[in-house]
C-alpha cells in the first residue's frame, strides 16, 4: 500500500542511510534530508511499493555518481536530476511513470526524495543494491541481466550526455570518464526498465527498512535495546564490542571506480582478548577476528557507539574508542554465484573469496 512521508520519515531515513554507509562522510545526507524537510512543507512525497505499478509502466534509477569530489565542494544547481529523466523518456520515447533509488544507503538513499518532490513522481519502495557498493555495475539489476543504458548524465553547468552501452562494465569506463569532464560528479539516471523487470530482480522494502532503522537508532533507549531491535528486523549479529587500537591509512592501490582510501583498523576484545581487523575501501569489506573472516563484503558491517548505540563515521574513529562492530546479511542475490563474482573480497582487489563461495 502507497504512504505518504512525513518529515519525521525523511529525519529518520537519513539516520538508517548513514548506519547501512558508516565509512562515508553522512554531511550529504543530512544537508539532503533538510532540503526535503523544507520542499515537503506545501508537497506531498509519496512512496509505493513496487506491486502498485503496471508491469509495463517505465521506471528508472537516479542516484549521484562521484570521483572523488565532496558534493558540497560544487553544490546541485537543481534541475539535473530532472534534466536525467526528460532525457531518458526522449531517447525512449515514453513517459517515466515511477522512479527508485539507485541504492539502499548514503547520499543516494535519499536524493530520490528530493527528485520525487522536483518531478511529482512516486518514489518506489525499492532499489537495485539493498545496500550501497561503488560500482553502477554492482546491481541486482546487472545480475538478472536487466540493460543498465540508456544512462543519462547532467552535471552542474547543465552539460548533459547520453550514454548507450550493452556490457555494464563498459558502461562503468565510460560514465566515469564523462564524470571526470563534468567536473568531479554528476546526477544520472540509469537502469531505465519495466516494472515488471524490477519486481523480479530488484530489492524490495528499501526506504521503508532505512525508515525503521532509523526509528531504532533515534530512539531514546538502552544501546543493548537497540541492538536486539536491530537483531529482529534485520537479523544483525555483534561481532565484538572493542576498543580501537591502531587505525592505518594504506597504499593499496584502487581502481578506476573504487576512489577511497584504503585503510585499516585494529581493536582488541578486552574481554576475550580477540584481536578484530577491520579492511576499508569504500565501505568495510573484511572482518577478521583473530585471522578468521567473520564478515566478508557482500556482508554489510556497520558500528555503533558502544555507549549512546549512535552511528560511528569511519572517519571519526580514533584510539582508545570502544565501538560495536556489527554484521548484518545482504540481499539473497549477492550470495548467488552471480553477486559473489561481482561483490566479494576479490572484486574489490582482495584476493579472498567470500566464505560462502568457499562451502558452496
Amino acid at each position: 500500500m502507497s504512504a505518504l512521508l512525513t518529515v519525521q520519515d525523511v529525519r529518520h531515513l537519513r539516520t538508517g542511510a548513514h548506519f547501512l554507509a558508516c565509512t562515508i562522510d553522512p554531511t550529504a545526507i543530512y544537508v539532503y534530508a533538510e532540503m526535503i524537510e523544507k520542499a515537503m512543507e506545501n508537497r506531498a512525497l509519496e512512496l509505493i511499493p513496487i506491486d502498485e505499478l503496471a508491469p509495463d509502466d517505465l521506471v528508472v534509477a537516479v542516484g549521484m555518481v562521484t570521483q572523488g569530489l565532496l558534493i558540497a565542494d560544487m553544490p546541485p544547481v537543481g534541475d539535473e536530476f530532472i534534466g536525467c529523466i526528460r532525457a531518458i523518456e526522449a531517447t525512449l520515447g515514453r513517459q517515466v511513470r515511477a522512479i527508485y533509488s539507485l541504492a539502499a544507503a548514503n547520499i543516494n538513499g535519499i536524493v530520490p526524495l528530493m527528485v520525487g518532490l522536483q518531478s511529482s513522481l512516486p518514489v518506489i519502495d525499492s532499489d537495485p543494491m539493498g545496500r550501497v557498493f561503488p560500482l553502477i555495475s554492482q546491481t541486482t539489476l546487472n545480475i538478472g541481466h536487466v540493460r543498465i543504458s540508456p544512462i543519462a548524465l547532467m552535471g552542474v553547468t547543465g552539460e548533459r550526455a547520453v550514454v548507450e552501452a550493452e556490457n555494464p562494465q563498459r558502461a562503468e569506463t565510460l560514465v566515469r570518464a564523462l564524470v571526470t569532464e563534468m567536473g568531479g560528479w554528476a546526477a544520472t539516471a540509469m537502469y531505465p526498465c519495466s516494472a515488471g523487470q524490477m519486481r523480479e530482480h530488484g530489492v524490495h522494502g528499501s526506504i521503508s527498512r532505512m525508515i525503521r532503522i532509523g526509528e531504532i537508532l533515534d530512539a531514546e533507549t538502552s544501546v543493548e535495546r537497540k541492538f536486539q531491535q536491530l537483531a529482529e528486523f534485520l537479523g544483525a549479529t555483534r561481532i565484538a564490542r572493542a576498543r580501537v587500537s591502531h587505525v592505518e591509512g594504506l597504499s593499496r592501490p584502487s581502481d578506476l571506480g573504487l576512489p577511497a582510501l584504503p585503510s585499516s583498523v585494529t581493536l582488541l576484545d578486552e574481554r576475550s582478548g580477540q584481536i578484530i581487523r577491520l579492511e576499508i575501501q569504500n565501505e568495510i569489506l573484511l572482518v577478521l577476528v583473530d585471522g578468521a573472516i567473520a564478515a566478508a563484503v557482500p556482508d554489510i558491517v556497520s558500528l555503533l557507539n558502544s555507549e549512546h548505540g549512535t552511528v560511528v563515521n569511519i572517519d571519526d574513529v580514533r584510539v582508545g574508542d570502544v565501538i560495536d562492530v556489527l554484521k548484518i546479511r545482504a540481499a539473497a542475490q549477492w550470495y548467488s554465484e552471480a553477486g559473489l563474482d561481482l561483490a566479494e573480497p576479490k572484486a574489490f582487489g582482495i584476493p579472498i573469496e567470500h566464505p560462502r563461495r568457499q562451502h558452496a
